[in-house]
């Protein structure tokens, strides 16, 4: 799917916009507003970050590269299961979303935003519940909301998963996902086995052994 459509799931049916179509995006107070903030947050350094640097610094490639999409549903009445299946819709589009060029898919990313929710709790539950869905693809699904309590990888005190809406990302993982993916071996494996393809997997598999005893 290029840039230039308008994919829609066959689950819920969100439809993604491309957020570099400026016509869409200005049409839609929420898409211009999670534009605003990423533009203005994510894309540039922060006191508190920790390291030097934009907030994500994978941000600005993907929106100049027309690699950032965005869907909306609306409704204070949602439940945890419409979210879940949303969240879903989103998976399955990404699979589908180009490019097929590794070089470039680390830059793709797509999320799915509640503007009306008001249980921040759904987000995280779903979030919870598809990670060990899509890490094993070697993919990363994050939760975004007002006033999350996430902690940043290089400063504790740091909350850069404080969105003006609540919404769940995917993209692509990249290497300093590691401290997200420590905490199970499954996660490890998809880990090591994206960063690290030239140890052959039995020496993998016991370096994942020696970090995450016990982990089965």
């Amino acid at each position: 799917m290029t840039a230039t459509e308008r994919p829609a799931g066959l689950c819920a049916g969100i439809t993604l916009v491309n957020l570099a179509s400026h016509a869409e995006v200005s049409a839609d107070p929420v898409l211009s507003g999670l534009l605003t903030w990423a533009t203005s947050f994510l894309t540039y350094p922060h006191a508190d970050l920790g390291r030097g640097g934009p907030v994500c610094p994978y941000t600005a490639p993907s929106l100049n590269r027309r690699l950032m999409w965005a869907a909306v549903v609306r409704g204070s009445d949602l439940t945890v299961d419409q979210v879940g299946r949303y969240a879903d819709d989103l998976i399955e589009l990404f699979r589908a979303l180009d490019p097929r060029d590794e070089s470039q898919e680390i830059y793709r990313s797509a999320m799915v935003i509640f503007p009306d929710l008001t249980d921040y709790s759904f987000i995280d539950t779903v979030q919870a519940e598809r990670k060990p869905v899509v890490v094993p693809e070697g993919l990363m699904i994050g939760q975004f909301y007002p006033g999350c309590s996430e902690a940043g990888l290089w400063n504790a005190e740091f909350r850069p998963l404080d969105c003006p809406y609540p919404l769940i990302a995917l993209r692509h993982m990249v290497s300093s996902d590691f401290a997200f993916l420590a905490a199970r071996r499954e996660w490890l494996t998809a880990y090591f086995k994206r960063f690290a393809p030239a140890i052959p997997g039995p020496v993998r598999s016991s370096i994942i052994d020696r970090m995450a005893p016990g982990q089965r």
